[in-house]
Parts: structure tokens; C-alpha cells; sequence
């Protein structure tokens, strides 16, 4: 029965990620590459003088306030790690319990084999 289960589960999580990317592919592009009005290497060689007047919604305002809040030349690590901080680190608390739980429930059950097989 236990076998069943999980072949079941893995079926189903199979089946959802093949159509989460059949679905996303169907979707449009959000970046057009050369064609984009925000020129993202030109925003990242010069983060501070770059033009962002183009740039709407929450790109331009990422752009024109990261400078200033966070003092970061990176967009992405000032996000990660100063606006959604304590998301982040309750992320990798959850990690770190998931790892750790997983080992001592690895080494209880092997130590019980070892004592089951002497």
C-alpha cells in the first residue's frame, strides 16, 4: 500500500509539473531582449546614471529607489536580502529543519537496523 502511495504521489506531482510547464510556455514573453525599453546591461554597468524613465510599475520603482535605500549595486541582492530579509531567513530556517530532520530520522533508522541485524 505504502508503495502505491507513493507511486501515486509522484504521478501526480509529475503530471502538475509537466502542465505548470506547458502552461507557462504558452504564456508571453515578460522580456524581449534587445527590443525591451530597459536595457538591462546598460542598468548594470552604470546603475546610478542609467535613464530609467522608461521602466514602469515595480521595475522603475526597484531601479530608482535601490540606490538610495539600500546602497546596493546589485537589484537582486537588495531585494533578497534587504527588502524581503526576514523572508529570506525564515526560508533558510525551514531548510536547515528540513536537513536536519531528515538526518536523524536516516541515522535513528539505520541505527536500529545495525541493532536488529546483531
Amino acid at each position: 500500500m505504502k508503495k502505491f502511495l507513493t507511486y501515486l504521489c509522484l504521478a501526480v506531482f509529475l503530471f502538475a509539473g509537466i502542465y505548470a510547464c506547458a502552461d507557462m510556455a504558452a504564456m508571453p514573453r515578460t522580456y524581449e531582449g534587445q527590443n525591451a525599453a530597459v536595457s538591462v546591461y546598460e542598468l548594470q554597468k552604470a546603475p546610478s546614471s542609467y535613464d530609467d524613465s522608461k521602466a514602469d510599475g515595480a521595475a522603475a520603482a526597484i531601479v530608482q529607489q535601490d540606490l538610495e535605500k539600500s546602497h546596493s549595486q546589485n537589484d537582486v541582492t537588495s531585494i533578497v536580502f534587504d527588502f524581503r530579509g526576514y523572508d529570506t531567513m525564515g526560508e533558510a530556517f525551514i531548510l536547515i529543519t528540513a536537513v536536519a530532520g531528515s538526518v536523524v530520522i536516516l541515522y535513528t533508522k539505520k541505527k536500529k537496523e545495525e541493532a536488529r541485524d546483531e
